[in-house]
């Protein structure tokens, strides 16, 4: 059964450990494409920090935090992580086609 991640974060103020939790995960996820099953695609939860009905703005899941005044938008480093494993895993696959 081909496996898609539509969902896929860490809720945390700390975004240490979400840019250390993204590669580590997507790790897992490539060893599990290796091993056979078929691995659509990841996706991660969240872009942005955002309302979610339980904890309403206080839960901090997104690569980019947003001022609530004037509704800025600015990339965590969990954010540069995410770009960086997606880059690496593009390099790697286009490597291997060669």
């Amino acid at each position: 059964m081909p496996v898609l991640v539509t969902e896929h974060g860490i809720q945390t103020p700390d975004d240490t450990q979400r840019a250390a939790f993204i590669p580590a995960a997507v790790d897992e996820l490539a060893a599990e494409a290796g091993a056979g099953t078929p691995v659509l695609g990841y996706c991660h939860w969240t872009l942005m920090d955002n309302f979610e009905w339980i904890f309403g703005y206080g839960a901090q899941l997104g690569l980019h935090e947003v001022d609530r005044d004037t509704f800025e938008r600015r990339p965590k480093p969990s954010a540069k992580a995410y770009a960086e494993v997606v880059r690496g895993y593009r390099k790697a696959l286009a490597d291997s086609r060669k």
